[in-house]
């Protein structure tokens, strides 16, 4: 019998079994066409883990960290971090201004506007209803989801620019593009 191909096959099963532990995929639900919807990653057994501040929620899932407030920064337009009344200036406060709302929110200063993946994250597509802040709040992990729009940090580079939201009610994303217009402003840090 040849030794290099029992060591490639006992490598490659070692490989696999590796990888089965640590990544296992599963059928996701999308509203309306769950055909189409495809594969994602199957979720941790706990899901949610509240921070020792009890302040601040660790997605298992992602290793986002998220505020467990969804509305902590209330609403504002979409624009720059020096502007203010925009989401990236409320955001900046948060890590620079000792007097603004969540100032070092459980002891960080790196806390961004997330961008569209990282909003659809949350998401829990087999929720009764569709409503995700109906979903999110229900968890008892997060409190105050805004059954509204929230503003990304990514913008729409198509035909009359503007910038993606997602809303929390419908389970949607869109792109608006009057950046004038105020959605919630829901911060995060980290990431895998």
């Amino acid at each position: 019998m040849n030794y290099k191909i029992v060591k490639i096959l006992l490598l490659s099963s070692f490989f696999i079994i590796a990888n089965a532990a640590n990544i296992a995929y599963a059928p996701k639900a999308a509203p309306g066409d769950t055909a189409a919807a495809g594969v994602g990653k199957e979720w941790p057994t706990t899901r949610f883990t509240v921070d020792t501040t009890e302040e601040c929620v660790i997605d298992n899932l992602t290793g986002l960290m998220w505020p467990r407030n969804g509305n902590l920064l209330g609403t504002g337009s979409w624009g720059s971090s020096s502007t203010v009344g925009t989401a990236q200036y409320l955001v900046a406060q948060m890590n620079t201004d000792s007097s603004a709302t969540g100032y070092h929110l459980c002891g960080y200063s790196d806390w961004r506007l997330p961008n569209i993946n990282e909003l659809l994250s949350l998401f829990n597509y087999s929720a009764t209803n569709g409503n995700q802040a109906d979903w999110l709040n229900g968890t008892e992990i997060f409190s105050d989801v805004q059954g509204s729009g929230y503003w990304s940090s990514t913008p729409y580079s198509g035909v009359g620019g503007g910038a993606w939201y997602v809303n929390m009610a419908t389970g949607l994303s869109a792109y608006y593009s009057d950046l004038s217009g105020s959605y919630s402003v829901w911060s995060v840090r980290g990431g895998k």
